[in-house]
């Protein structure tokens, strides 16, 4: 298995590539979601 990391600079620049096509209110709070799921877990 691959596993990609992607900075906050990455996340960034993807995100301005996307020229406004990803709600970034709701990407942002899918991230949070998942890293917080990803807390509680272990």
């Amino acid at each position: 298995m691959l596993t990609v990391t992607m900075t906050p600079a990455k996340i960034r620049e993807r995100l301005e590539e996307s020229e406004d096509r990803v709600d970034t209110e709701l990407f942002l709070s899918a991230l949070e979601y998942v890293r917080d799921d990803g807390r509680t877990r272990r």
